[in-house]
């Protein structure tokens, strides 16, 4: 498969998560929608997990190092959120620091789009397009409730489109590094 095959399938997850942040640039963001974002969001990531990865990985993987993995990525969520909430602490306003670790969390998020989109590629063309376009999916509620919550946050908007942009980064160097 070509690089800029790729590359373009992992364009696909981050054009979803700025659509998305444009939609909330534009749209009242009420609590009950940005919940119900969140929720779709969720229900998607698991779908294209439950559907398209864990299948392939155990008929290549132990369960034990898959278990092992999902372990491992708790861990690191905890370890991140606690960071996060010692320079919360630690900042005499507070100013934000739930935003950036909504950041932090998409931009992981972003990173493992990158890793399934690339990895899958190896496997096959339509893997990685059925990856790429699932994470779309998904992608454009997280980009919504990422921007909302800095909108929020009263982050101006041109930082927010910067911020919303620079998701591109991890999803896209993850694709070249898998």
């Amino acid at each position: 498969m070509s690089i800029w095959l790729v590359l373009g399938l992992a364009v696909l997850p981050a054009l979803g998560n700025f659509a998305g942040g444009l939609m909330a640039e534009f749209l009242n963001t009420p609590k009950r929608r940005l919940n119900r974002a969140l929720h779709a969001a969720a229900g998607i990531v698991i779908a294209v997990v439950s559907v398209e990865i864990l299948p392939e990985a155990l008929a290549r993987i132990s369960p034990g190092i898959i278990a092992l993995a999902f372990a491992l990525g708790g861990l690191a969520y905890i370890a991140i959120g606690s960071v996060v909430e010692k320079l919360q602490t630690g900042s005499q306003s507070g100013s934000g620091m739930g935003m950036w670790m909504i950041y932090i969390a998409e931009s992981v998020d972003l990173l493992s789009d990158g890793v399934l989109i690339g990895t899958g590629s190896v496997v096959s063309v339509s893997m990685a397009l059925v990856l790429a376009v699932g994470q779309v999916l998904a992608d454009v509620p997280e980009g919504y409730s990422t921007v909302a919550n800095m909108k929020d946050k009263g982050v101006p908007r041109s930082r927010r489109l910067l911020l919303s942009v620079s998701f591109a980064i991890p999803v896209v160097g993850a694709a070249i590094i898998a």
